[in-house]
């Protein structure tokens, strides 16, 4: 965790200002960029005057191990591997659903390598810029839901952004701290959506690919990320479509995804994923093949985009997308009017929505707190 990370973070049980201590510090070779506050006296150089210092110097600094405490209600929060693991127990039923994803994924995000993702590949946040016109960013930004970090990286080779992923699963903060441990302007915090751990206003912008729709309680999610960013500040999110566009096969296809998965979310991790490895190539054969192929007749392009698992790279490239599709206890889906209405009624303005294999919607926070807005 970098020193000024601390002035962002809050407790996730009353939001009190939290306090370092039993901090073991290592020096990282990392670029010295760093857009957050001062650390307001939260330094690895007390011992110095304020004119010896040199912050850009400090944002090298990284407190590896070490407790946070929080000045209201007293709670303890630990530190492990640069990471700060900021989470606040809900309701049983909501916690158990949430320990159960964080393990699914966490296991999905183990298995990555740096080296997997393609430099020249196009992220999750590039896709979502393109479809909404989203404004650039700016100042701090909040990736809601980070997974392995492929996307904080990207945005991290950027000096002029500041960039705070959040992840409720070991798996994915271990990936996403790795991936991202040469950029100073990059930090990882592990929680839960549904009770960010930090103070209203703090972030320029969000977005959020592909997780509120397994989150427990989505619009307790929505409503989170709109608490924490400032008025203006653009919200940018993916979501499962329904399929209620589709055509009828295509339809009783997600049916039976859908019962398939009463049984594949209660296999072992590790058992669905060799499953998923067996069943990628078939996949590939299936659907990207036929796209490929397809796509260049213009009679039958249509129908070629309509094919689901037709982005596959490779016949093991879509072992993570079919993990996915089959390992999640939660899992919501959404028709243009819904997903929507998952923003507006978290309090954002609704600039735009845009179908692409799924939902793209584009939230802003505005001073009347309405939700309504033109789609």
């Amino acid at each position: 965790m970098k020193f000024r990370l601390l002035e962002c973070l809050r407790c996730p049980n009353c939001l009190g200002r939290l306090e370092l201590s039993q901090a073991r510090i290592e020096r990282r070779p990392q670029r010295a960029t760093c857009l957050l506050p001062p650390c307001q006296g939260i330094c690895p150089f007390p011992e110095q005057t304020s004119s010896e210092r040199n912050c850009d110097e400090c944002s090298r600094f990284e407190v590896v191990d070490g407790k946070l405490s929080c000045v209201n209600c007293g709670g303890v929060y630990h530190i492990e591997n640069g990471v700060p693991g900021l989470q606040q127990r809900g309701p049983e039923a909501d916690a158990v659903e949430v320990d159960r994803t964080a393990s699914s994924f966490g296991f999905l995000w183990r298995q990555t390598r740096i080296s997997d993702v393609p430099p020249t590949q196009r992220h999750h946040f590039s896709k979502l810029q393109e479809k909404l016109s989203l404004l650039p960013l700016r100042g701090l930004v909040l990736d809601a839901g980070c997974g392995e970090g492929i996307d904080l990286a990207d945005l991290g080779r950027r000096t002029d952004v500041e960039i705070v992923g959040v992840d409720v699963s070991d798996g994915g903060c271990l990936a996403s701290a790795s991936r991202t441990l040469d950029f100073s302007n990059v930090h990882v915090v592990k929680a839960d959506l549904s009770c960010l751990p930090f103070d209203k206003s703090t972030f320029d912008s969000t977005y959020s690919y592909g997780v509120l729709h397994h989150v427990p309680v989505p619009s307790q999610a929505a409503s989170e990320i709109t608490r924490v960013v400032r008025l203006d500040a653009e919200v940018a999110v993916y979501v499962y479509e329904d399929f209620g566009e589709r055509s009828a096969g295509l339809r009783l296809s997600l049916s039976c995804v859908n019962w398939l998965r009463r049984f594949t979310t209660r296999l072992s991790p590790k058992v669905l994923f060799r499953l998923c490895q067996i069943m990628s190539p078939v996949v590939y054969l299936i659907c990207t093949v036929p796209f490929l192929i397809l796509k260049h007749i213009r009679p039958l392009q249509k129908a070629a985009y309509a094919i689901p698992f037709r982005h596959g790279l490779g016949p093991f490239s879509l072992i993570g997308d079919l993990y996915d599709r089959f390992s999640a206890p939660v899992e919501y889906r959404y028709n243009r009017e819904s997903s929507a209405e998952l923003l507006a009624e978290a309090g954002l303005e609704v600039r735009k929505v845009v179908y692409e294999r799924g939902w793209m919607v584009l939230g802003q926070k505005s001073t009347t707190n309405g939700g309504s807005g033109s789609l």
